[in-house]
């Protein structure tokens, strides 16, 4: 009898609370969320029927639909996923309210818009993340796991093994094929028979799912992508590189190479009751993983079995009304560890470029202090061979200088003769000068190619001066300093019009005008008569009387035509 009453006084607070829940009232919300978290759940879940928990979702998925603003989204699905993790007192109340979300969720998947489903997907990943939670909690433990695994399975990725759900939306269990792995990461790793519960329903709907984008999706989300893992994992050990403990690669690519998919998959394909439209998949997923198995086998590599590690998972023991979301702390308390080491190492790198920095100018500095002092040995050198060479001709006191030691030369107007002269020749020797006149100016560094240029050029306009006449505006000045291009003009070429296509033949152009206008009469086209006719009156005309026709009467522009016809025959 007590616990009779216990459970109607626990079924008439839970409608209560669900007609709180849903209010308009964001305070009000808040309240009953507030008191179902952390007084009504943990002291009435054992009491609670599922009708009971399904009203009390029914109320708490409206509270979320009212929810606006991303962080008190993030906030509350954290809270209400939580329920699952640690609120509840016992783990089959926990997955009886995990099922009851699944099924509010499923039934209310229709409804909801586009602007309102990236946060319910977000509900839908803390959930599953907390479910698994719970599992770690309890180590695993097969009863529980099965448990909850059986719920995932019938309310989501085969309803229609569920007769109530047929025909319902299958966008929920979409969502729960991409993110599964994603959100088993983190309490990963696990054993092999463990692994087996975990997948069990993925691979009943390669077997009974009529559903193609449903098997699309495990096929890439789930067995693809533990292929992949599996791949990756195991070219790294071949090529002995160090695979990073706790990283994707390396849980879920044990699973892939250990789990034995490719006898799993082959009994599968074997099953008479397995729909034919998923045998391919079944067989092509099935050569991928015996590759991988087969190149484990002839490496010779030996990987350790995973097994679970209960000190690696983290669960939440209570529900605080401003809390934080734990996966937005970690990532904070991430950003603030990344961004001190960066201020460190750029502390550290700003001394250290400091450093080099001043060997790099220091090092710059003896360079061009070598490079300076090269310079001024080879101006001493030619300078030196230069005097050398022209002793005979130079005065006395040039030789009294050089013989001083000092390093500076002074160019006199004989030196500077004596190098003329030197330049001449070289000159003259390459093919710089015609005929070695003296007129010709030197070459000094990158000018003598223009100056030979400008000689040839000069010759060019020299000799065409004799022919043409209209060329004195094109003559370029003795000391080379204009230059300009001979043009040719002429009146035949530029003015006179030449079509480019031959004129229609006589018989087939157009018999002349009465009158001919424009290029007609310079041509000697004598004009016609000029006739004068009057405008045509237009005149409204009478209604038949008769049904006879009435003759029309040629009008003045016909009878004008056939004048001209007569006057041009």
């Amino acid at each position: 009898m007590a616990a009779a009453a216990a459970a109607a006084d626990a079924s008439a607070e839970a409608a209560a609370i669900a007609r709180r829940l849903a209010s308009c009232n964001g305070s009000t919300r808040e309240r009953a969320v507030r008191h179902l978290l952390t007084a009504f759940l943990p002291a009435s879940a054992p009491h609670l029927s599922a009708s009971d928990l399904l009203k009390l979702w029914k109320g708490l998925f409206f509270c979320f639909w009212h929810s606006d603003k991303p962080l008190y989204q993030s906030s509350l699905a954290t809270r209400l996923a939580a329920g699952v993790s640690s609120a509840s007192p016992s783990p089959s109340a926990a997955a009886a309210f995990f099922a009851a979300y699944l099924a509010t969720l499923r039934r209310e998947w229709v409804h909801i818009d586009t602007h309102r489903l990236d946060k319910f997907y977000l509900l839908n990943r803390r959930f599953l993340h907390h479910a698994f939670l719970l599992l770690a909690a309890n180590s695993f433990s097969p009863d529980l796991t099965s448990q909850v695994i059986s719920i995932i399975s019938e309310k989501v990725l085969l309803p229609e093994a569920d007769n109530v759900a047929a025909g319902s939306p299958r966008g929920l269990g979409y969502h729960v094929a991409e993110v599964f792995l994603d959100e088993l990461l983190p309490v990963l790793p696990v054993s092999l028979q463990t692994m087996e519960l975990l997948l069990s329903p993925f691979f009943a709907v390669l077997e009974k799912s009529s559903d193609r984008v449903m098997v699309a999706k495990v096929k890439s989300s789930v067995f693809e992508r533990l292929l992949e893992s599996g791949k990756q994992l195991l070219e790294m050990v071949k090529k002995g590189e160090g695979v990073e403990k706790g990283s994707a690669e390396e849980k879920l690519g044990k699973v892939g190479l250990l789990f034995g998919f490719c006898k799993r998959l082959v009994d599968i394909g074997a099953n008479a009751e397995t729909v034919q439209a998923n045998r391919k998949v079944v067989f092509g997923l099935r050569d991928g993983f015996m590759k991988i198995e087969k190149g484990l086998e002839l490496s010779g590599v030996e990987i350790a079995v995973p097994e679970f590690e209960s000190a690696d998972v983290t669960v939440a023991t209570g529900v605080d009304n401003n809390s934080m979301d734990l996966d937005e702390a970690k990532v904070e308390k991430k950003k603030k560890k990344a961004k001190k080491a960066l201020l460190v190492e750029s502390e550290k790198d700003g001394a250290k470029a400091s450093k080099q920095e001043k060997k790099v100018k220091k090092v710059k500095k003896e360079k061009k202090e070598k490079k300076e002092k090269k310079k001024k040995r080879k101006v001493e050198a030619v300078d030196e061979g230069d005097a050398a060479e022209h002793s005979t001709d130079a005065p006395a006191e040039d030789d009294q200088q050089m013989d001083d030691g000092t390093d500076s030369v002074t160019f006199d107007e004989a030196l500077m003769s004596n190098l003329q002269k030197q330049f001449e020749k070289a000159a003259a020797e390459a093919g710089m000068v015609n005929g070695g006149s003296s007129s010709s100016a030197t070459p000094v560094r990158g000018q003598a190619a223009k100056k030979r240029k400008r000689a040839k050029s000069a010759e060019r306009l020299s000799v065409s001066d004799g022919d043409d006449v209209s060329s004195e505006s094109n003559v370029i000045s003795q000391d080379g300093d204009k230059s300009g291009k001979k043009v040719r003009f002429s009146m035949k070429n530029n003015l006179v019009w030449k079509p480019h296509n031959p004129l229609p033949p006589q018989c087939l152009r157009l018999p002349p005008s009465a009158t001919p206008r424009g290029s007609a009469l310079k041509k000697g086209v004598l004009p016609g008569p000029i006739k004068e006719t009057p405008t045509p009156v237009k005149k409204t005309k009478p209604k038949a009387k008769s049904a006879k026709k009435v003759l029309k009467k040629p009008s003045s522009a016909a009878k004008r035509l056939r004048k001209l016809q007569n006057f041009s025959a």
